[in-house]
């Protein structure tokens, strides 16, 4: 949207131009009519210019259309980038009205209507643009300082606001830099209010990551710092304590091995340095393998573990990782079930999808409503069962990159608290052709 200023300095420019090519035009006529006779006594015609001086004329007007154009087409671009830039951007006049804003301005403030213009004719106050109050006297001040400073003065400030939301998109805190610095030698100043939410959360995710690595690897390390305390200062004569110490030692040593394994796989999917090997592979297989590999200890804590496949399945996938989240999925329902209940993994055709899920299923304890949304979470664990069995808090994590981010795929939970759980996972099928075979 131009503002008035601007749509002025076109039109003088455009006046100029024109009323110098009719003064020049009055003048070349005004010289052929008092040019004396020639020497054979004839006279020049006022109509008729000769036409070296018709061409001059024509030059004239042809570098006069040159020009408007370019000054238009400047302004367009000028026009486009403004509408275009992501940012909120807002032009205050002298008084503090805003006398123009950009379309991402507009939506912050919910006046994407045209019907709703905003131009030195119909200002708006910098409160109905930004809606907080306190906000907006902190900004005023900068712009104030600013005038006041002159051309060169440039002032920053950082603000959060509330988002209202709609009917799709919850309500929301977002942060903003701003940037203050003078428009032009009128007292108007232009307001650039770019949103830094992302770089926010990713700083304030970033620390958590930091403090919860931190606590998980401190655990084990005390762990197995005071066992061989104990053994080196020779105050366990039992062979029998000794042993016990060793064996304590050794399971937070495998549990610390873990811990870093995750995290170092997690960070390089999510960093895209992962290279997974992709072929062809029967999910049916993979889950077959996993279920037989931990029978055993379904059979040490009298779990029922079943097995339910359709053979012949084919994705394209990474088999190792992709038996990484069967392994993790069941070895959870293991771990979080009481004694006596079942764990049923299943491996089947989703027609409709044309993908292979793979679901495990438990009749234990379930999950909370209140903790459905993050157990995929970096080292979120359910406080509840923390004393039911030892983990990271990163494994349901990890085969959430390995499914969406490495294969492309999707996972979820369904529980109700007291009717246990049902985690399912699905990656694209190698042949849906072959599915409804």
């Amino acid at each position: 949207m131009l503002d008035v200023t601007t749509i002025s300095c076109v039109a003088v420019a455009f006046a100029a131009g024109f009323t110098a090519a009719w003064m020049l035009l009055g003048i070349r006529i005004r010289s052929a009519c008092l040019r004396p006779e020639g020497a054979r006594g004839a006279t020049t015609p006022v109509r008729s210019l000769d036409e070296a001086r018709r061409r001059e004329l024509e030059s004239l007007s042809r570098e006069h259309v040159l020009a408007r154009r370019i000054v238009e087409e400047r302004l367009g671009r000028f026009e486009r980038m403004f509408a275009s830039f992501p940012d909120p951007i807002l032009v205050l006049d002298r008084h503090g009205e805003v006398v123009d804003a950009n379309p991402a301005a507009r939506s912050l403030a919910g006046l994407e209507s045209e019907a709703d213009p905003i131009d030195a004719v119909h200002p708006r106050s910098l409160e109905v643009m930004i809606g907080d109050r306190a906000t907006v006297r902190d900004l005023l001040e900068h712009v104030r300082a600013v005038v006041a400073g002159g051309a060169d003065a440039v002032r920053t400030a950082e603000f959060e606001l509330e988002s209202h939301g709609s009917d799709t998109e919850e309500a929301r805190t977002r942060a903003f830099e701003a940037m203050v610095r003078t428009l032009d030698d009128h007292g108007r100043t232009i307001l650039v209010m770019h949103d830094t939410t992302r770089e926010r959360d990713s700083s304030r995710l970033k620390s958590e990551f930091v403090a919860k690595a931190s606590h998980e690897l401190r655990t084990p390390l005390s762990s197995i710092h005071a066992s061989l305390e104990m053994l080196a200062d020779g105050d366990l004569q039992d062979q029998a304590q000794r042993t016990e110490f060793l064996e304590i030692a050794m399971e937070e040593t495998g549990r610390l091995a873990k811990l870093v394994n995750d995290m170092l796989d997690i960070s390089g999917i999510e960093a895209g340095v992962a290279r997974p090997h992709m072929a062809q592979v029967d999910l049916a297989e993979i889950a077959t393998d996993v279920v037989e590999g931990l029978r055993a200890a379904a059979d040490r804590r009298s779990v029922d573990l079943r097995l339910h496949v359709q053979p012949g399945l084919l994705v394209e996938g990474d088999a190792e990782m992709l038996s990484a989240v069967v392994g993790n999925l069941v070895g959870n329902g293991l771990k979080y079930v009481p004694e006596g209940e079942r764990v049923t993994v299943t491996v089947d055709a989703e027609d409709l999808t044309r993908s292979v899920v793979v679901t495990v299923t438990d009749t234990g304890l379930g999950i909370p409503p209140e903790d459905l949304d993050r157990v995929f979470d970096k080292f979120y664990r359910i406080k509840r069962y923390e004393r039911n069995a030892r983990g990271t808090g990163l494994g349901l994590n990890l085969c959430r990159n390995i499914v969406e981010q490495v294969h492309h795929g999707r996972i979820g939970v369904d529980s109700r608290l007291g009717e246990g759980a049902r985690f399912w996972f699905s990656v694209p099928a190698s042949h849906p052709a072959s599915m409804a075979a």
